[in-house]
């Protein structure tokens, strides 16, 4: 995971581009008088965004009465949303991109709505209120949507990632002979504050990456043999894992220090039952 830089331009400007993009009609009209009340929940919660407290926003009953107008302002792929995606791609290195950065695992195609447009239809179409994410993870944010107990899920704009390693792995051979793997998570001595540990626990666990991790590993596996086999006649093993971990550790740069594969990868490496099958 790495946390990405948000949207860089006016956001109330954003709404205000969806509104009047609207067909001339009734619903342009009814929008369009709710400006001055969107402006000002947008200002809350820019200031809200800079202390990292988007949570404690409280939804506009006013606005609320509107929602079904507001919702009409959203589509994936309308102009409005494509300029803010661009907006916030271009900033980030190339090597995340293209990748949901929830969870590492596939690839982005949708938007996730931080605070849930259910509850905060005012803020539909704020782009800090849009994340770049892959379909899974939105889908298992939805369903987490209304449950107690204040953030459930890292906000990756904001929720700073510590820059230690706290996911791990665990390889053993399954009854057929097989690699498996279990993901998870430890604060070793403590380097993590509680808190965010917690939060991480948390994100990790609703968002169901240890097992989407476990699978992934498993397509993943003979690619990564492959690679290694590559080298064997050429290199003995121990050239062979100085080599693989000064590769990871530049992987651990682009991609973050909690990278899955980052982490699969020098598990592997130095992994005595790996060893022996390659």
């Amino acid at each position: 995971m790495k946390n990405l830089k948000p949207y860089n331009n006016d956001c109330f400007a954003v709404h205000k581009s969806a509104v009047l993009k609207k067909d001339e009609g009734d619903l342009k009209k009814r929008l369009l008088k709710l400006d001055s009340e969107v402006e000002k929940e947008y200002k809350k919660f820019d200031a809200m965004f800079a202390l990292n407290q988007i949570e404690t926003l409280t939804p506009n009953s006013t606005l609320q009465a509107s929602k079904d107008d507001l919702l009409t302002l959203y589509n994936y792929q309308s102009a409005v949303i494509r300029k803010v995606r661009e907006n916030i791609r271009s900033q980030q290195i190339q090597t995340i991109t293209s990748t949901c950065q929830n969870c590492t695992i596939d690839s982005i195609n949708s938007l996730d709505h931080i605070l849930p447009k259910s509850k905060y239809p005012e803020f539909v179409v704020n782009p800090k209120n849009l994340f770049p994410c892959c379909a899974t993870c939105n889908s298992k944010k939805l369903n987490s949507v209304g449950k107690p107990g204040g953030q459930q899920f890292l906000n990756l704009y904001l929720d700073q990632l510590p820059n230690v390693q706290y996911l791990f792995v665990n390889i053993t051979l399954d009854k057929n002979g097989d690699f498996d793997f279990t993901f998870h998570l430890n604060n070793v001595g403590g380097q993590v504050d509680k808190k965010v540990f917690a939060l991480i626990q948390n994100h990790y666990t609703k968002l169901d990456l240890f097992s989407r991790m476990k699978f992934k590993s498993i397509e993943y596996l003979s690619e990564f043999q492959n690679k290694i086999s590559s080298f064997k006649k050429l290199l003995p093993i121990n050239q062979i894992q100085q080599s693989v971990s000064q590769s990871i550790a530049s992987d651990q740069n682009a991609y973050g220090i909690n990278h899955w594969r980052c982490i699969l990868e020098m598990e592997l490496i130095y992994n005595p039952l790996f060893i022996s099958k390659i």
